[in-house]
């Protein structure tokens, strides 16, 4: 059944759901955050009665959910650093014989307000005091909510325009003030233990007598504040809700991203992400967060990841549902990654360590989904804890083994980042290559031969036909997919050192100064126009990774002086046919014969 608004409810009657645990709130909520004064406001708006907005209420009855998430109590006893988390409530048995409990989905920071301000103390430091190392009450008083019974706000320091003169007080605050003539403090919550009565003239009888006892009867201003007061909380009908009865946690997820615009928006990767924190032991966010950090600033590796990275890996690395769904980060999936995080973090960071020295960066490493197989690859391969093998993970980066593995695993990445195979759809593929990975783990390499037929025919094809080739040899040197194409060219290089991609017939050869130079060109205007078109000096079939130290002595040498010089290259390592004329002069054939190279090259794979 859709949700719907429902009648109006007192507030004393949200206090006592809050007592009674009927209103929890879900681990999407942050965490309660008003200072003093945002309470005191909120208690003015409602004296003057003013509107403070609809609540969202969730009335969760699925035993599923009280038995696979968390959710936290109120806040009653705030302190400033050492009292601000929500304790959790163990829901697993909570309301099972009737209509559930409430979460409050929008409301929150309200709700916890007036708990706060007429069942708890709030405490934060004193001025010119330095902070203790544990709570210390000397330096964080408790303070409860009061009211002034016989003086308006003052006009001094009141940026909030109040009306009514609300002040949290400590014991030692309440006792000095009490005697002052301007002041007269009634501690906000005793409101709720005055005679309960329900029609309007019997509380003016409440109230009346109740200033009686106070030695206040007579006084206009305190009748008319502590009256307002009672109504307020225990007559008026201000806690306006629409209640969701849905039991999908993820349809909820979205109400919630859509009712919720105070502060900074949430995005549905956020609210699951605290979820994951609310059911992970540990300081899941410290833990996850430092990994990010670790991989943006290693010198080894140098990428920018996020949360949705790391939650999205570690679903795949547990075998889980890779799709960001509630259901996915119950209690018993977050426990199953928490218990093998250990080693899902070294698994990720000698991951990107790898993907490091194959030579990728952030910026040619374009999509990191492509990396999340390789560690599922890395995670399980040989991975026996029984017997003592935990991954191949751990001796992947050894350069005295695995070498075979490293240069199909650069194939992998260069293949599936050019064929563009994560650009959609990227959970079920991010499936798909689990299954064929986890299938062919007896195999002596990463399983590329095996992803290549499962998407073979289909737009996720790693194959390269005829004129996908000859628009890859066309790719100019500042574009991003230039490296993946020359680095498959280039198996066998050492990409763990610093490496150039560069012209092989020097840029600057093609300048129109050195072009009006050449005599050969001086009457054949169709050749200096192919000289003179960056697409064929400028790409891919003119253009080879080099060692750095090596292009550096390189410099702007002509091809031929460089190849026949003392430290040159031998012509098959530039992956040019021996015979191949270097000269300038030739250049029109060397681009057509290294094309041709090329290509062979590009179809074998």
């Amino acid at each position: 059944m859709p949700g719907e608004y429902q009648h109006p409810i007192m507030i004393q009657e949200a206090i006592k759901n809050i007592d009674c645990r009927k209103y929890l709130l879900p681990a999407i909520q942050r965490k309660f955050i008003w200072d003093c004064s945002q309470i005191c406001v909120l208690f003015d708006s409602i004296m003057r009665g003013y509107p403070i907005n609809t609540f969202m209420f969730w009335q969760v009855t699925s035993p599923e959910i009280r038995k696979g998430f968390r959710f936290y109590q109120f806040m009653e006893h705030y302190c400033e650093r050492f009292e601000e988390n929500n304790r959790d409530f163990d829901t697993k048995g909570h309301c099972a014989d009737d209509d559930g409990f409430m979460a409050v989905i929008d409301g929150q920071q309200r709700l916890n307000s007036l708990y706060i301000g007429l069942k708890g103390t709030y405490a934060y430091k004193m001025p010119r005091k330095w902070w203790p190392s544990v709570w210390d009450e000397a330096i964080l008083p408790k303070r409860k909510l009061y009211l002034n019974l016989i003086a308006k706000a003052p006009d001094v320091e009141n940026e909030e325009m109040m009306a009514y003169d609300f002040r949290f007080l400590t014991v030692d605050e309440y006792k000095s003030a009490q005697g002052k003539a301007d002041q007269w403090w009634f501690e906000v919550g005793d409101v709720l233990t005055m005679k309960s009565v329900s029609i309007p003239a019997d509380v003016l009888q409440v109230v009346t007598e109740y200033l009686e006892q106070q030695g206040l009867d007579g006084n206009a201003y305190a009748f008319k504040a502590l009256t307002r007061l009672y109504f307020a909380i225990r007559i008026d009908r201000l806690i306006h809700y629409y209640k969701e009865n849905n039991q999908e946690m993820d349809h909820v997820l979205d109400i919630f991203i859509r009712t919720n615009h105070g502060g900074t928006p949430l995005s549905f990767s956020e609210l699951l992400m605290s979820i994951a924190v609310a059911n992970w032991k540990n300081d899941a966010r410290e833990q996850i967060d430092r990994l990010i950090e670790s991989a943006r600033v290693d010198q080894r590796m140098g990428f920018i990841i996020n949360r949705d990275f790391v939650l999205k890996a570690s679903l795949m690395l547990t075998d889980a549902n890779v799709r960001f769904r509630v259901s996915n980060f119950s209690s018993g999936q977050v426990e199953e990654i928490e218990r093998k995080w250990d080693d899902i973090r070294v698994c990720l960071i000698e991951t990107f360590r790898l993907v490091h020295d194959l030579g990728f960066r952030d910026d040619t490493l374009r999509a990191k989904n492509a990396v999340i197989p390789i560690a599922c690859y890395l995670f399980h391969k040989n991975r026996n804890t029984a017997v003592g093998e935990q991954g191949l993970f751990k001796s992947i980066n050894n350069l005295a083994y695995h070498a075979q593995e490293r240069k199909v695993i650069r194939k992998w990445l260069a293949r599936s980042l050019l064929k563009g195979v994560f650009g959609g759809q990227g959970d079920a593929v991010l499936t798909k290559l689990r299954e064929t990975i986890k299938a062919n783990l007896g195999g002596t390499v990463f399983p590329l031969t095996a992803i290549a037929d499962v998407y073979r025919g289909t737009p996720k094809s790693l194959d390269f036909d005829d004129d996908y080739i000859d628009r890859l040899l066309t790719t100019q040197k500042e574009d991003g997919s230039c490296f993946l194409i020359i680095s498959l060219l280039s198996p066998d290089l050492d990409y763990t050192r610093s490496l150039d991609i560069d012209h092989l017939h020097p840029a600057a050869a093609f300048t129109n100064e050195r072009l009006d130079a050449c005599d050969f060109l001086k009457s054949d205007f169709q050749l200096r126009s192919f000289y003179e078109n960056e697409e064929n000096w400028n790409s891919v079939v003119n253009l080879q990774l080099l060692d750095s130290s090596k292009n550096r002595s390189k410099q702007d040498m002509s091809l031929i002086d460089w190849v026949d010089s003392p430290n040159g290259p031998r012509i098959t390592d530039l992956n040019i046919d021996p015979g191949t004329d270097l000269t300038f002069s030739a250049f029109k054939e060397f681009i057509e014969a290294r094309a041709r190279l090329l290509k062979n090259l590009l179809k074998a794979l």
